[in-house]
C-alpha cells in the first residue's frame, strides 16, 4: 500500500443511469460520425486563481503552504473544439452568463459562415446543458 492523493468524482458518476446514458451517447455519436457530421463541443470555464500547484517541495521544519491569490476580475474562457481538431475560443474578463454565450455564438457563426459556408448542413453543436445556454 502507499499513501496517495484521492481523486474527487461526482457521487453519481458511475450510477447505472449514467452508465446507460454514456453508452447511448456513444451510440448516437458513432451514428453522427457515420453520417459525416462534424460535432462541435462547446464548454465554458473560468480561472479565478493563478497558482494551480497541488504539491510543492519544502525545507524541513517549515510549513507547506502557499498564499492563495485570486484573480480579480476572473477570466472566463469559452472553448469549442470539433472532431477534426478545429478550436474556437474566447477569453474575457466577465462572468459566464447568457450574454457572454450570446456574444460567443454570434461571433462563432460569423467565423463559420466565412470559413465553412455550408457548415449548417454538417455541424452538430454539443453543449453541457448549463442554465445560461
Amino acid at each position: 500500500m502507499r499513501y496517495a492523493k484521492i481523486k474527487d468524482t461526482a457521487i453519481h458518476s458511475n450510477s447505472e443511469k449514467n452508465l446507460v446514458l454514456r453508452q447511448r451517447w456513444a451510440l448516437e455519436y458513432l451514428s453522427l460520425l457515420r453520417n459525416k457530421k462534424n460535432i462541435l463541443n462547446i464548454d465554458q470555464t473560468w480561472l479565478g486563481m493563478s497558482d494551480f500547484r497541488r504539491c510543492k517541495w519544502q525545507a524541513p521544519e517549515t510549513t507547506n503552504s502557499v498564499g492563495k491569490l485570486s484573480i480579480a476580475p476572473r477570466i472566463t474562457m469559452i472553448l469549442g473544439i470539433d472532431n477534426f481538431g478545429n478550436i474556437y475560443y474566447s477569453l474575457a474578463q466577465a462572468n459566464s452568463n447568457s450574454s457572454m454565450m450570446e456574444i460567443y455564438f454570434r461571433e462563432l457563426v460569423v467565423i463559420l459562415d466565412r470559413d465553412k459556408p455550408s457548415w449548417r448542413n454538417s455541424y452538430v453543436i454539443l453543449l453541457d446543458g448549463a442554465s445560461y445556454h
